[in-house]
């Protein structure tokens, strides 16, 4: 997504990342949330109460009231979000639902380990239209490099077991999911792990950089930025040589939106902020890998700040901290304005702050590099391109 700048106008939607559990019950070594040093979340209540969830609702009713918003999205996230009990979770999203919807369309998704699914669960999905989104890194080598239970066991077969069945359920519903995430690491075959999700019927895919600032490094052995780069293009092949539209892949549509404008990505207009199961609000916590900025940041809450005055907050941080800046170092680069510096938290140095090519920097130019010399081998014009990223930089 885009970032905002500080003088935008009111986002036309505002995407709420609920954390409606701060526990879970499996330990994924490379957790963010829970494994990264930041352990705030541990002080704050196990699961959201219902009190708490109609608070949520009045402040978001009121924030798009104030501000005009017409759309929420709103995501249920933890930890581990079905923790909730299911009964827990629907008079959740009924109350949501007449709190917020007088005043603008609702969706709802949730983003679960796939370690917990029941009967119960798939009423409440289908009774409110959620979508579902799956953790789930490939194969069971793959899973299980890191998504292990707290005793260290494989949680492969009972993910890739209700990921199947929440295949069946959907019915090919694309706004019901499910829809996977999976987090990269080097030794895994990528374009494998693709037509694997493929095979099980799964149309929309999510293969996510593993979260670290410049200050973190990298492993040694293999694991480089451009190993991954390599990877995320062994991806977009494998898509390719599919040849099927309706499959969406969000690191491929959002480079081939880039290289189809050649130029500065238009903003998306969407706003994202995470409201934690205490009713306190936090700037988007994908920032915990530039920890030593983030553990710093004020924390405002549903009971004492509208949202409209949390935006003026959030952009003046956000600003101040030049995160809607492209880090100096990328002036010059031919895929500058493609990559847009990545993700900001990658950027992140305790010398520098975010002034800095990302982490992944080199693997961004292998990967987009490989995905030029693709499509011109499929096609695509080399002149136009050539062209087009001339006006980009």
């Amino acid at each position: 997504m885009s970032p905002r700048t500080a003088d935008e106008a009111p986002p036309d939607t505002l995407q709420v990342v609920f954390k409606v559990a701060e526990r879970c019950n499996i330990d994924c070594d490379y957790c963010y949330y829970f494994n990264m040093g930041d352990t705030r979340a541990l002080a704050r209540p196990p699961v959201v109460d219902q009190d708490r969830a109609e608070a949520v609702g009045q402040w978001i009713t009121q924030g798009c009231d104030d501000l005009g918003i017409r759309k929420v999205l709103l995501s249920f996230h933890g930890g581990e979000p079905m923790l909730l009990k299911p009964r827990a979770f629907d008079r959740i999203c009924a109350s949501l639902r007449a709190a917020i919807e007088p005043k603008a369309s609702l969706g709802f998704a949730i983003q679960t380990n796939g370690t917990i699914l029941s009967p119960a669960w798939l009423e409440a999905f289908s009774r409110h239209r959620v979508h579902v989104g799956v953790s789930i890194d490939g194969d069971r080598l793959a899973h299980d490099r890191h998504r292990l239970d707290k005793r260290g066991r494989s949680t492969f077969e009972t993910t890739k077991r209700n990921l199947e069945r929440l295949v069946d359920w959907s019915n090919d519903d694309r706004a019901l999911g499910p829809s996977t995430i999976s987090v990269l690491d080097w030794r895994n075959d990528l374009a494998e792990i693709y037509r694997s999700f493929r095979a099980m019927g799964v149309r929309e895919m999510s293969f996510l950089l593993p979260d670290r600032s410049r200050d973190d490094g990298f492993a040694g052995d293999g694991e480089t930025a451009a190993a991954y780069g390599r990877q995320l293009a062994d991806v977009f092949e494998a898509w390719l040589k599919e040849d099927d539209a309706s499959v969406f892949v969000r690191q491929i549509e959002r480079a081939l939106a880039r290289f189809r404008l050649g130029g500065p990505m238009r903003s998306e207009n969407v706003q994202i902020v995470v409201v934690q199961s205490d009713g306190s609000i936090a700037l988007n916590d994908s920032y915990i890998p530039a920890l030593p900025w983030y553990r710093d940041l004020p924390q405002t809450s549903v009971d004492d700040t509208p949202l409209r005055d949390h935006l003026t907050l959030v952009r003046s941080l956000e600003s101040e901290a030049g995160l809607h800046s492209l880090p100096s170092g990328c002036n010059g680069c031919e895929w500058a304005r493609l990559c847009r510096g990545g993700d900001v938290e990658n950027r992140f140095s305790r010398n520098g702050g975010f002034n800095n090519p990302s982490a992944y920097c080199e693997g961004y130019q292998v990967f987009y590099a490989r995905v030029r010399d693709l499509l011109v081998a499929n096609g695509y014009p080399r002149e136009i391109f050539e062209t087009r990223l001339e006006g980009a930089a």
